[in-house]
């Protein structure tokens, strides 16, 4: 019953911190990277030596090269797919700025820590959930939280289009499977970042009325098309292909190499 409670009040602290410094609660550029050493903090005061494997900050310098390496690939892919849907609806793209910038690495990297590994983790080690079961409930739950805060709490309030909350779906399970498989987060947050570094790392503006786009709107008129959902879920199915095929889930998440 006690470690219950400390449990679940460890998971109240840490998500809370997580939405009130990642999400410009308070309106500051920094706020995501003050919550980024608040999250590890908390991470380290509740796992102490095994903080870095179960926050999914184990990463050796290799890991950092090629993160590095990946990010600017799924910058540059990213950067071709939206800017050729953005053409077709007479939107232009323009950097948003390095204070903004500062903000997506560290809130995406808090997003990788507490909604990824931390969750992931915490439910194959401590609750003896099958690997591919947390990977797919908890992108279940991505998706499904995408919706909820966008219909009844964030500012910007809208409906997400089922084709959205379907790719959504399909990356998470691709995100979750690459945590679960490397042992780290350092590919997923190259995944992740790459992407939102154009998608709301940019302003995007509409030619004819001179109005920045919503969160929203990109989110269904970048994420909501028959192309995302299709290569999504291409993906998607290759990373549980890859999860299923190596057979030895359990050994990759406690020691992993990758």
């Amino acid at each position: 019953m006690i470690n219950r409670t400390k449990t679940t009040i460890f998971f109240t602290i840490l998500v809370v911190t997580h939405l009130l410094l990642s999400y410009y609660y308070f309106g500051k550029w920094w706020n995501a990277s003050l919550g980024t050493l608040l999250i590890v903090g908390i991470c380290y005061i509740n796992w102490r030596k095994d903080f870095l494997q179960f926050s999914g900050l184990k990463v050796k310098m290799i890991n950092v090269v090629v993160s590095v390496l990946l990010t600017g690939v799924i910058i540059l892919i990213s950067f071709s797919f939206i800017h050729y849907v953005a053409l077709r609806q007479q939107i232009r793209i323009e950097f948003a700025g390095w204070k903004n910038l500062c903000h997506n690495v560290f809130y995406i990297l808090n997003e990788e820590i507490v909604f990824g590994s931390v969750i992931l983790f915490s439910l194959i080690r401590s609750k003896n959930v099958k690997p591919l079961a947390a990977s797919i409930g908890l992108a279940f739950i991505f998706s499904t939280g995408h919706f909820i805060f966008y219909k009844w709490i964030f500012l910007d309030k809208g409906i997400l289009e089922i084709s959205t909350l379907c790719t959504l779906f399909f990356i998470a399970v691709v995100r979750n499977n690459i945590i679960l498989y490397t042992g780290h987060i350092a590919y997923s947050w190259s995944l992740h970042f790459g992407w939102m570094f154009v998608m709301f790392g940019c302003n995007h503006i509409d030619v004819y009325t001179n109005t920045s786009m919503s969160e929203l709107t990109r989110f269904n008129m970048y994420l909501g098309t028959t192309t995302m959902v299709v290569v999504s879920f291409l993906m998607a199915v290759g990373s549980l292909y890859l999860m299923l095929e190596n057979r030895r889930n359990d050994a990759v998440i406690l020691h992993s190499d990758h």
